[in-house]
């Protein structure tokens, strides 16, 4: 019989408090996720800007924030309830 071993507590795919809790999108991906800008931050390793955001069931997801912001991701109006 197979079974499905239980995500660890600590795991990518297991939803995090914090965004099952309050959790708004500010950002749609260009496929149609939904995505929440947490901060821009700076690469160790060569010094590039990166964005850092998550998703609905809590993953943290960076890239470099020139992909972010080239038209991949587009901002969501939170004054408008048709995003």
């Amino acid at each position: 019989m197979f079974r499905r071993k239980a995500p660890a507590e600590d795991s990518p795919t297991q939803a995090s408090p914090l965004a099952r809790a309050g959790w708004q999108p500010t950002h749609k991906h260009r496929k149609g996720g939904l995505y929440r800008l947490l901060s821009y931050g700076t690469f160790e390793a060569d010094m590039s800007a990166v964005a850092i955001y998550d998703d609905a069931v809590g993953t943290i997801w960076v890239r470099s924030k020139a992909e972010f912001d080239d038209g991949r991701f587009t901002p969501l109006n939170q004054g408008n309830p048709d995003n």
